[in-house]
């Protein structure tokens, strides 16, 4: 689909969520339409987890109107969608859309990986650390020096992976 918005799926608090607006807009329908079917629906996207709404700026003829916004997870997102009737146009969003959530569930994924490979990385220095210093008073010297970089790096590794873990 050439007229999608550009970002379908965005982080939010580190878990991937699709707008209304975004569905709205990737199925050709009104952004009230959207909404109304996610309030009809509200209690069973519920079970998927919270629905978080938000108030959005939009552009109108008249200047900048306000709106309710729903954001809505990988599986509210594909709760709604399966809502509707599956048109040409509202299919190829649903594959648009499933697409980008898995492609931005493995981003993620990476990026978790990756403080995790720092992190064990940061763990064998500070243990070859510790080994050194039991040979002398000279590396003893050295590993005090070393302690307060291994406590700085590690709290900035331990703050990037802990929001990752509450999502997970």
């Amino acid at each position: 689909m050439t007229d999608l918005p550009l970002q379908l799926v965005t982080v939010i608090d580190g878990e991937p969520r699709a707008s209304s607006d975004v569905v709205a807009r990737g199925l050709g329908q009104r952004h009230r339409a959207v909404i109304q079917l996610i309030r009809r629906h509200l209690a069973a996207l519920q079970e998927l987890g919270g629905v978080q709404f938000e108030v959005a700026p939009f552009a109108t003829a008249g200047g900048t109107q306000k709106r309710e916004v729903a954001l809505l997870n990988e599986h509210q997102a594909a709760l709604l969608i399966s809502l509707m009737r599956n048109t040409e146009k509202v299919v190829d969003f649903k594959i648009s859309l499933v697409k980008e959530f898995f492609r931005m569930r493995d981003a993620l994924q990476h990026r978790d990986q990756g403080l995790w490979q720092q992190m064990q990385a940061l763990i064998a220095r500070e243990v070859e650390s510790k080994v050194r210093a039991s040979f002398g008073s000279h590396l003893m010297l050295e590993r005090k020096r070393e302690i307060p970089r291994f406590h700085d790096e590690r709290a900035r590794l331990e703050s990037q992976i802990q929001p990752s873990l509450l999502t997970h």
